[in-house]
């Protein structure tokens, strides 16, 4: 659990937060011990995040698709995710990114835009919904989906926008995997907002363990087992937060 230092940091900040309680806390814990450069929060929303880290002594920016609703007082920027950031190469020490990655039509480049912007000691955090505790993978057994499906357009065909909900949900293995390709490396997972309610799911989760302690370490590699099969990860809440770091040494492709 993070310091309620920065509970009491976010209670003092105006700005509304859209995304869920505890996600800017751990990521303010994340980058408080880090060197006093330039941060970057995106998407933003209302900016608390990004005026967060600018109380912190961090020079903090704020970027999101329209500055609607934008809050903050840190420098903001307009701009799509879909498309290359504005900023130079290795120009932020720390990179928030919450709860807007599974709204992209393009997280690849997202990826390799955001490990191009952070600084090499640099830190990047991402956080977006847990796919892979055991209550979201036995409901992707019953219905096929990871998340809530999307709203289908009636009237595709005549121009109606399509929902932008969360059409491309990122397991904690895809998302690892994308960001390893972008030059990153996963440091860290864990898991926020407990699911005390899947308590009851945790022999199928001893299932998974024991069929995962059978796989050849190749497939376990390739899987990021050490993180995605971990009982933390099995039994974790709805929310998953990342750290990613720059590579430290050219990655080796699995044999």
């Amino acid at each position: 659990m993070a310091d309620p230092r920065y509970s009491e940091l976010l209670d003092s900040i105006e700005a509304t937060q859209h995304s869920r309680s505890g996600s800017f806390e751990e990521a303010l814990a994340i980058a408080d011990p880090l060197a006093r450069g330039r941060a970057l929060d995106v998407p933003c929303g209302p900016g608390r995040m990004a005026e967060a880290l600018g109380q912190l002594g961090f020079r903090a920016f704020g970027a999101d698709l329209d500055s609607e609703g934008y809050g903050g007082s840190t420098p903001f920027c307009t701009l799509d995710l879909n498309r290359p950031l504005p900023y130079a190469d290795a120009s932020f020490g720390f990179v928030y990114c919450g709860d807007g990655i599974e709204h992209l039509e393009n997280p690849f480049l997202l990826l390799r835009e955001l490990a191009r912007v952070v600084e090499s000691d640099g830190v990047l955090v991402i956080v977006t919904p847990n796919y892979l505790n055991i209550e979201r993978r036995l409901q992707f057994l019953l219905t096929g989906s990871l998340a809530k499906p999307p709203r289908r357009a009636p009237n595709y065909y005549e121009g109606s926008p399509f929902d932008r909900g969360h059409i491309n949900p990122l397991t904690l293995t895809r998302l690892a995997y994308m960001a390893e390709n972008a030059g990153l490396e996963l440091v860290e997972a864990r898991t926020l907002l407990p699911r005390k309610g899947q308590r009851w799911l945790a022999p199928l989760a001893l299932l998974v363990r024991a069929l995962s302690a059978l796989s050849k370490p190749k497939r376990k590699r390739d899987l990021f087992a050490e993180h995605t099969q971990s009982w933390r990860m099995l039994m974790g809440g709805k929310q998953l937060l990342a750290v990613f770091r720059r590579a430290r040494k050219p990655l080796v492709p699995s044999a």
